[in-house]
């Protein structure tokens, strides 16, 4: 009896954390208003920080845009293609295959945050208590539709996520992928998000973040490198 009651409360625990936590980014009524998204900041890469903006159509489209060593380049991922220009470089690239569908992945922005996982036909297990930086986490299992794992932790008092860890397939080859997330700020619009991002990359510092900004349809045409940010 006592073994079947643990169970049960864990199977609870799972919709009351993922309740609090959704709260906590500002409740999914705030989060269904928001459209369109514009970040500014830096990527920190070995000593070297990258200014970069981000403008995201919510489920359709993104487009990074980067400098480095007073050369541009941009990154553009749509629901039909992606396409990177690299700095210096004179082409742009096409992506293709396991990269692509992992880039994609970045149009859904609450999906980052663990906020819409039962719309997209995923199951989520709790595992138990684990720590991030010394902060105490309820480690949570998700498992999507297409049966890829990741497991996330989020902070018992905040129910803010301050970690992922996922398994991502490219060239045939498995490469474990995290993110951790801190600083959170509640924007004016009343939806909170972490403004630094560490994955194996480096950390984004996001200065700025525009709610619902106008985004021309052309700033996610991939155009050769002289045209970029024209």
């Amino acid at each position: 009896m006592l073994f079947a009651g643990a169970h049960a409360v864990k199977a609870q625990d799972v919709d009351d954390i993922l309740k609090k936590h959704e709260k906590a980014m500002g409740g999914k009524e705030k989060w269904e208003k928001v459209k369109t998204m514009k970040f500014t900041g830096s990527l920190s890469i070995q000593g070297n920080d990258i200014p970069l903006t981000e403008s995201i159509v919510l489920g359709k489209a993104l487009r990074m845009d980067f400098s480095f060593m007073g050369m541009n380049g941009y990154q553009i991922v749509t629901t039909s293609g992606a396409w990177m220009v690299q700095p210096g470089q004179p082409k742009i690239d096409t992506v293709k295959d396991d990269m692509l569908k992992e880039m994609q992945k970045q149009l859904d922005v609450r999906a980052d945050q663990e906020l819409d996982y039962k719309s997209k036909g995923g199951k989520a297990e709790y595992v138990g208590i684990d720590s991030v930086d010394s902060n105490p986490c309820y480690k949570i299992k998700f498992t999507d539709k297409e049966g890829n794992v990741s497991t996330s932790y989020f902070d018992t008092k905040t129910y803010y996520l301050l970690r992922t860890e996922s398994t991502v397939k490219q060239e045939d080859q498995e490469q474990e992928v995290a993110k951790s997330y801190k600083d959170f700020k509640v924007l004016p619009e009343g939806i909170v998000w972490p403004m630094s991002v560490t994955t194996t990359m480096g950390e984004i510092v996001f200065k700025t973040i525009d709610i619902n900004p106008t985004l021309s349809e052309k700033l996610f045409i991939p155009q050769p490198p002289a045209a970029a940010g024209k």
